[in-house]
């Protein structure tokens, strides 16, 4: 706490009245020239393409799951398998602004988040060093199960490999993005930028946070997005995070070459269902979730709601959000609004919702409407569409026929093992530089404190050490 922040009574008592900046709604107007101008129609189509392949991707987990199989092909999963299918155009438009140096937190709804984020992020790549990455990554095991599914160029071989190391990992194969020991709840791959997902609803938050930090402490490039869902407003992780990612001190008191507050931006993929209520109209009173912005710090956290049924409408909002996040004027909240078409997994019957809500979404489907967009606008033509979905359900087929093959070799129990920090030296927080004292350690009051405290359970005389006096784990840190 320092002494240089005075609270002035003056100023504390007088009175007046909050002034809340206003919340954007579904603002973005369409504006496809730009569009097209921005990303091409290559990058368009791109797009589309990752959407169809979420929802096929999901659609055979779904299908796995409740019938034990998918296109002739059997297989028993037991495994979770928390689906995203509705949600593809959030996803796919959010990972359309960032590349790998960008990173994502997911909740344990997240393999489209994974997919999105990774054929994004490796179609940006310098190809050698893309190529680099896939021929070393596990010494090069996804890479050669990925060439037996068959390929005509390099972006299919990419597009094999991230396909089938997400579904290995799924499936605890060794040969999964990480050897299978994450599975579906806790699945990632780094190089893309597609950080670990998480099983704790809002368990991303503080994570992410403290990603963002060791961004900003070590002037590393990119920004942080913790993607967690509506119900996760309810948890005080996610509070907590947020109020570390505003604190007034990383502009206030922090040096000005520190570069402002961490690069976080908190993306609530509003699907407006938790496991234990609907959050619109039920457990949660903000109305429209974007508004708790207003209640974190002056700015509102920029926070604004977004229509996440539109995939340029969400890759407009990151776009823009990014730019003050790399400025160093975060945090910022998104309330991207989406919906899921199946359950919460899929022995959820939904029995909470009517049919006629649920139909209501799929008509609007993001799918559709981008496709018809892109058709509308001689993109592509509707035949163009359909052999692109021909192809990745052809290609989604032999994935799977690969990846649920019982001969392939499931987890490698020592993968964590080999990896955990203990007994190694590490980088130093902060590129190792010493810190800067405001006096020396051995004047500090707190340092003096500690020093007198007693290291043993009982005192000279056989007595227990009080817990004010022992020394305590918080003392050693």
């Amino acid at each position: 706490m320092p002494k240089s922040l005075n609270v002035n009574p003056a100023e504390v008592r007088k009175a007046s009245t909050i002034t809340v900046p206003p919340i954007p709604v579904n603002a973005y107007v369409q504006d496809f020239a730009a569009a097209k101008q921005r990303y091409g129609a290559d990058g368009l189509v791109a797009m589309l393409h990752d959407m169809l392949a979420i929802r096929e991707f999901e659609t055979m987990l779904n299908s796995i799951k409740t019938t034990g199989g998918w296109q002739g092909i059997e297989y028993n999963h037991k495994g979770p398998a928390h689906l995203s299918m509705g949600q593809e155009a959030s996803a796919v438009g959010q990972a359309a602004e960032l590349d790998a140096d960008d990173y994502i937190f997911g909740s344990h709804r997240s393999h489209g988040e994974i997919l999105a984020k990774s054929f994004s992020a490796a179609r940006k790549l310098d190809p050698a060093k893309l190529q680099g990455i896939m021929s070393t990554f596990l010494d090069g095991d996804t890479l050669r199960y990925a060439e037996k599914i068959g390929y005509d160029s390099a972006e299919e071989l990419t597009e094999n490999f991230i396909l089938f190391g997400t579904l290995a990992e799924i499936f605890a194969r060794k040969v999964g993005f990480n050897r299978g020991m994450g599975g579906s709840m806790h699945a990632f791959f780094t190089p893309f930028g597609s950080m670990p997902n998480n099983a704790i609803v809002g368990g991303s938050a503080p994570i992410a946070n403290g990603s963002a930090l060791f961004k900003r402490v070590n002037r590393r490039p990119g920004i942080v997005i913790s993607n967690i869902g509506d119900a996760s407003m309810g948890c005080g992780p996610v509070w907590e995070a947020m109020m570390f990612a505003a604190m007034d001190q990383f502009r206030q008191l922090w040096r000005d070459e520190d570069g402002g507050s961490p690069p976080i931006l908190f993306n609530f993929f509003n699907n407006f269902y938790g496991m234990g209520g609907q959050t619109d109209g039920e457990t949660m009173g903000y109305d429209i979730l974007a508004r708790v912005g207003a209640g974190v710090n002056p700015e509102a956290m920029h926070a604004e709601r977004v229509d996440g049924y539109d995939p340029l409408a969400v890759a407009d909002a990151i776009k823009r959000k990014k730019e003050l996040l790399l400025a160093g004027k975060g945090p910022v909240l998104l309330d991207t609004i989406t919906y899921r078409f199946s359950g919460h997994s899929p022995s959820d019957a939904s029995s909470y919702r009517t049919r006629e809500e649920v139909e209501a979404w799929e008509q609007a489907d993001s799918i559709k409407a981008f496709s018809d967009l892109l058709v509308a606008k001689k993109v592509l033509t509707t035949s163009g569409v359909e052999d692109l979905h021909g192809k990745l359900v052809e290609r989604l087929t032999k994935v799977l026929s690969l990846a649920s093959n019982d001969d392939l070799e499931r987890v490698d129990a020592t993968y964590i093992e080999a990896r955990m920090l203990s007994n190694e030296k590490v980088e130093a927080f902060g590129n190792g530089e010493e810190p800067e004292l405001n006096e020396p350690l051995a004047e500090n009051a707190r340092v003096k404190a500690i020093a007198k405290k007693v290291r043993t359970a009982k005192d000279e005389n056989g007595k227990p050490v009080s817990k004010v006096k022992m020394y305590q784990f918080r003392d050693g840190l």
